[in-house]
């Protein structure tokens, strides 16, 4: 059986009935799920992971004019399902099954949403990509409301009527979605130091690289292509132009800026500005990242919803005792953002814990940690929160699948 919302009429925001769940909801209950270790986390998530991919691959595929999204209540251990017209939601859920056959009804809430995710997202876009406005005056982001009623974007100051023109102006061109001016603050780009300083072939998720000994990014996709099976290492667009050599650290462990390097990685080959995504192709590599307690197996790539949690093994964290920062919550999951003058896709989370990601850590391996200590690989760290600041708890990256997609690339299966 599926639990329906309240629906409210168009445009206005869906809300929530309570969650039919033995767990207390609200504050307390979100401090608790984010308390728990990955591991705990893991259990809890797996089955709405399953299901909010399940419902979102249904969704996109078979009902794009319907479908506005998805997002998980841990608390509850619940999986939300928005829809413009909520009626279809036992046969999107159905043909959800087809992919998760565990999925089970009673665990999903509908909410009626006001706009699909495909209008949404292209209104959205449309936000970021308005040509005629100046760098200063241009947004910081754009994103569906959580409730897909509108635009939230993101501005230096939400009564600042220059601010705000290049987002009304695609809005008209978009047919009147509603916008939501919100204060927000830069992407700070990520590409500083490093993690795992000295390693070799094979190359993996979480080492360092450089091309001079001055400036850092981390290792993060490991791959293969499609075409011929060769390996390839995804990682932050910003970090190195085409052609550059690119090879691990030099001299002692997180000794930054000592203009000396170590082993050979590869060439950058190609770069992709949308995805902050470019290849390095040369030495051989796993597909495996650095976590805490030494190397994991990827076993898997996925995207990341509303709700969910993932970890980094970002290089600048590893350097200042956050080798792999954790509790990162899922808070935008269609985000387009600016950063170093492109607009780039991706996602958003907030570290529970604090920390989130500093300078250095670009280009490093997001993953989420599954039950029975495995790791399904989610993205790339490319900008965050300015460094020192509250602000640094928030976390940017764009999605494997996509980059994959784009590259025509595959997760390395050797581990």
């Amino acid at each position: 059986m599926l639990v329906a919302a309240a629906g409210p009429a168009p445009g206005a925001s869906a809300t929530a009935i309570a969650p039919r769940s033995s767990a207390p909801v609200g504050v307390t209950a979100d401090a608790a799920v984010a308390a728990l270790d990955p591991a705990s986390q893991a259990v809890l998530l797996a089955p709405l992971r399953a299901a909010a991919a399940a419902l979102d691959h249904a969704g996109r595929l078979l009902m794009p004019d319907a479908y506005a999204g998805v997002a998980l209540d841990a608390a509850a251990g619940r999986t939300q399902l928005y829809l413009t017209d909520p009626a279809l939601a036992p046969g999107l859920v159905a043909a959800a099954r087809r992919t998760d056959p565990t999925l089970v009804g009673d665990r999903v809430t509908v909410l009626r949403a006001a706009y699909p995710l495909t209008r949404l997202d292209a209104v959205s876009r449309a936000v970021m990509t308005v040509s005629d406005v100046k760098a200063a005056d241009a947004p910081y982001a754009a994103y569906p409301a959580p409730d897909a009623s509108g635009v939230v974007v993101e501005v230096a100051d939400p009564t600042d009527p220059t601010e705000l023109a290049a987002a009304r102006r695609a809005d008209a061109r978009a047919g009147g979605v509603p916008l939501e001016p919100l204060a927000g603050r830069p992407r700070q780009p990520h590409g500083w130091d490093a993690v795992k300083w000295h390693d070799h072939a094979p190359f993996i998720g979480g080492d360092v690289l450089t091309t001079d000994g001055h400036r850092y990014c981390t290792a993060g996709l490991p791959a293969v292509r499609r075409s011929d099976g060769r390996a390839v290492m995804v990682t932050a667009a910003h970090c190195f132009t085409t052609g550059q050599r690119v090879r691990t650290g030099g001299g002692a462990t997180w000794d930054y800026g000592n203009g000396r390097t170590g082993d050979r990685v590869g060439t950058v080959m190609q770069r992709h500005r949308g995805w902050d995504a470019e290849t390095v192709v040369g030495a051989d590599v796993d597909g495996d990242v650095s976590d805490t307690s030494g190397w994991r197996a990827l076993t898997g790539v996925g995207y990341s919803y509303r709700g969910d949690y993932v970890c980094h093994a970002g290089a600048r964290s590893a350097s200042k005792g956050h080798p792999t920062p954790c509790g990162i919550k899922v808070t935008v999951d269609d985000l387009w953002f600016r950063e170093a003058g492109h607009t780039v896709r991706g996602v958003e989370g907030v570290d529970v814990h604090g920390w989130g990601s500093v300078g250095g850590d670009s280009g490093g391996t997001v993953f989420a940690v599954e039950p029975h200590g495995k790791r399904q690989l989610r993205g790339l760290v490319s900008s965050g929160g300015a460094d020192g600041t509250a602000d640094q708890r928030r976390v940017d990256w764009p999605e494997a699948v996509d980059i994959f997609r784009a590259f025509d690339l595959r997760l390395d299966p050797q581990t």
